[in-house]
């Protein structure tokens, strides 16, 4: 059911499916997916857990395995978020979809497991001198809000036709960017 729900909204573009149509494409009962959700919502709020669950894997996998530099991790996590977009569009959408219980505690627990991996790197980078002092929440948004925006333009084709090298080009020089704002004046003519 999961499976061909991502397919629906793959096709369609959106969430506008029913768990009926769900169960004809599978070919069971109309009432069989109530067996495993209460409704639509409940399906939706699944695909969303399980989505986040992966990004979340996705940027501390990119982040693990750029090493130690502070840039080459923050453009890491920055293009995995993108990435992730770009290969699974469906379970992207879901994530921000309006149809998911955002009060649901798992949806809940895997978004602030999420925002902790954002939080534990810009509370690194802090106290590595690099990151102004304070409340790590208010760099958060930002960073958060580069790496949701370029993942939709992405998603959506926007930015197609730069191409594979050149996407990742156009990615990582955005999130320098950004970086470069936040980080702190180093002493001496050289940034992290």
């Amino acid at each position: 059911m999961l499976e061909e729900a991502l397919s629906l909204i793959e096709e369609q573009g959106n969430a506008s499916f029913t768990l009926r149509e769900v169960a004809r494409r599978i070919g069971v009962s109309h009432a069989a997916p109530y067996r495993h959700f209460a409704d639509k919502r409940a399906l939706m709020t699944e695909l969303a857990v399980q989505a986040s669950a992966a990004l979340g894997a996705r940027i501390s996998a990119a982040l693990e395995g750029a090493g130690g530099d502070l840039r080459a991790r923050f453009l890491a996590a920055g293009f995995a978020y993108v990435a992730f977009a770009l290969e699974h569009p469906a379970p992207f959408h879901v994530m921000y979809s309006g149809e998911v219980d955002v009060d649901d505690p798992r949806v809940t627990a895997a978004t602030a497991q999420n925002l902790g991996v954002l939080l534990g790197f810009i509370e690194e980078a802090q106290r590595a001198g690099a990151f102004p002092p304070g409340d790590p929440r208010a760099l958060a948004v930002p960073i958060w809000a580069m790496h949701h925006g370029l993942a939709t333009l992405a998603a959506s084709g926007a930015l197609a036709k730069a191409g594979p090298a050149a996407l990742r080009d156009l990615v990582d020089d955005a999130h320098a960017r950004l970086l470069d704002g936040l980080l702190l004046a180093a002493p001496g003519p050289s940034r992290v």
